[in-house]
């Protein structure tokens, strides 16, 4: 068997000889940064933060969780959305972490995902113990190819520093749909992800009356939460919570 404490130790003295000779560049002003991530502190600054849930749908501020704050149509009871896309910051960060596979890169964007929870009023209305964070599942073949799930490295984090419980597990991403982002007709996003969602049928206790956080990275049109929140509640889910970084 491998000896885990020399492999740890040979990880670690790896990482510091890459951090001390080949330091990063900030993906933003391209500045040397001695961080275990790409994002200089300053730059990090600059990404504004939101500090409140809205309605998905006519963007009024929620202000109660427990009631409704407007008539609309929606499976998600409040959406959080942390920052704007139009920020070429966030807009960057989230590219190389998504598309270039700098996974270090979760660290200072859960960073903020956490920073906006904890500024709202969300955990002074729910308690803890009723809240459950589920992540945005691909399909298999969509993780295969990149090799981890974005969503779901965020939300660890988040559990882990907000002392919440999560679960990666219980939605599962049945079909393998299209990209929303090439399709721009509205009702063709809604049918692209008609049905793609299942819960795991193992796992079904374990959302009954939960306040379930769903995670993603970018929401654009919201057909993707929509469905995945329908699924849940259908499934005994109490209340569904958005929390995305950016509106694309």
């Amino acid at each position: 068997m491998p000896n885990t404490n020399l492999i740890f130790m040979l990880h670690r003295f790896l990482k510091l000889f890459l951090d001390t000779f080949f330091p990063w560049k900030c993906i933003s002003c391209k500045k040397e940064v001695r961080l275990s991530y790409p994002l200089c502190k300053k730059c990090k600054r600059g990404i504004p933060i939101n500090h409140y849930f809205i309605c998905p749908v006519c963007n009024k501020r929620i202000t109660n969780f427990s009631k409704r704050s407007c008539f609309c149509k929606t499976y998600i009871n409040a959406l959080g959305i942390v920052s704007f896309y139009q920020n070429s910051i966030i807009r960057k960060t989230i590219h190389f972490f998504k598309y270039q596979q700098i996974i270090s890169l979760q660290k200072p964007l859960s960073d903020l995902m956490i920073k906006f929870l904890r500024e709202t009023s969300l955990f002074s209305e729910i308690d803890k113990k009723n809240i459950l964070l589920i992540p945005i599942p691909l399909h298999k073949r969509k993780r295969r190819k990149r090799g981890f799930n974005q969503s779901e490295l965020l939300t660890k984090n988040i559990a882990i520093s907000l002392s919440l419980n999560f679960h990666s597990a219980i939605l599962l991403r049945i079909k393998n749909n299209s990209p929303q982002a090439k399709i721009n007709n509205f009702i063709k996003r809604e049918k692209n992800v008609k049905n793609i969602f299942q819960i795991s049928k193992s796992n079904l206790k374990i959302i009954k009356d939960k306040w379930i956080i769903l995670i993603d990275d970018v929401y654009t049109s919201g057909a993707t939460m929509q469905e995945a929140a329908k699924t849940l509640k259908k499934h005994g889910a109490k209340k569904v919570i958005g929390l995305a970084l950016a509106r694309g």
